[in-house]
């Protein structure tokens, strides 16, 4: 579209209601309906009961889809429930894998003791390279 035309805003603002109701941002919306992202959001950021309005639309597919959650948990879907908990109350139901021991202490002390000796021997080898004497065989 040419610069400078002077734009609608109602029209505008109906045009992308659509592409907003489908959770599109702004620049998305504007892209689609092939309307100046800037024109949309020099409106926006003057109106805050527009800005409201775009946001709330934009929440839509976010509301609909926590119905249709919680339409499947009150159909007793355990799976749905499942979910809901690990995702919505994480301190006591999530699946997180536990990094450490306890008190911090490591869950493969063997490993470090491993990781700990191969580190010695790397060093060692760098030493003796540096000194170009030859590595002890054990």
């Amino acid at each position: 579209m040419s610069q400078g035309k002077a734009w609608n805003k109602d029209e505008v603002i109906r045009t992308l209601e659509p592409f907003f109701k489908l959770g599109c941002n702004v620049k998305k919306a504007c892209s689609y309906a092939g309307i100046p992202y800037t024109t949309v959001m020099t409106w926006i950021d003057a109106e805050e009961e527009l800005r409201i309005k775009v946001e709330a639309w934009q929440n839509e597919p976010n509301n609909l889809a926590r119905k249709n959650w919680i339409d499947k948990m009150k159909t007793g879907d355990y799976n749905a429930s499942q979910e809901w908990l690990t995702k919505k109350e994480k301190d006591e139901f999530s699946e997180r894998k536990e990094l450490g021991g306890i008190e911090g202490k490591d869950l493969l002390p063997e490993r470090v003791e491993q990781n700990k000796e191969l580190l010695e021997a790397a060093a060692e080898i760098l030493r003796r390279k540096k000194t170009d004497a030859p590595p002890e065989i054990q």
